[in-house]
């Protein structure tokens, strides 16, 4: 039971992840492809879309966070790396791709690198972190 939980969590985070990863997309579609504004910049703000959504929807579902100070600030430095680590994901893997193919397919192939291990990295940071937070405020409780 308690792996199936484990399990339900991460597939609960995968849910909003997808949907702050939709409204990530779009805005980088539209400010890279259609407005051609640098690469790195359409992503970063993509990705601070995302974040905004992601955090109201998941922090207190998937990580069961209070909307407290610290948890917030456990989000918005993990954000930061993630930001970093998407951002260099992305644009190394755009220029590393755009010799062999079309600039929207390296920008998808790209845009999907940028996504997926940020994804697991974060989520497994922040799953530390709260955990680690939760049982930090349970000691102070006792």
């Amino acid at each position: 039971m308690k792996a199936a939980a484990r399990f339900h969590k991460l597939f609960e985070y995968l849910f909003y992840s997808v949907l702050s990863t939709i409204l990530d997309v779009i805005i980088v579609w539209i400010l890279y492809l259609g407005l051609k504004i640098d690469l790195t910049v359409s992503n970063t703000a993509g990705v601070v879309a995302g974040f905004i959504l992601d955090y109201f929807l998941s922090s207190k579902r998937v990580f069961e966070a209070n909307y407290g100070i610290s948890a917030f600030l456990i989000y918005f430095g993990t954000f930061l790396f993630g930001l970093l680590l998407a951002d260099t994901l992305i644009t190394v893997s755009n220029r590393a791709l755009l010799p062999y193919c079309s600039e929207t397919l390296a920008f998808l192939i790209s845009k999907g690198i940028s996504i997926v291990l940020p994804f697991f990295v974060l989520y497994f940071a922040r799953k530390f972190l709260y955990a680690t937070l939760n049982r930090r405020g349970k000691d102070t409780h006792e």
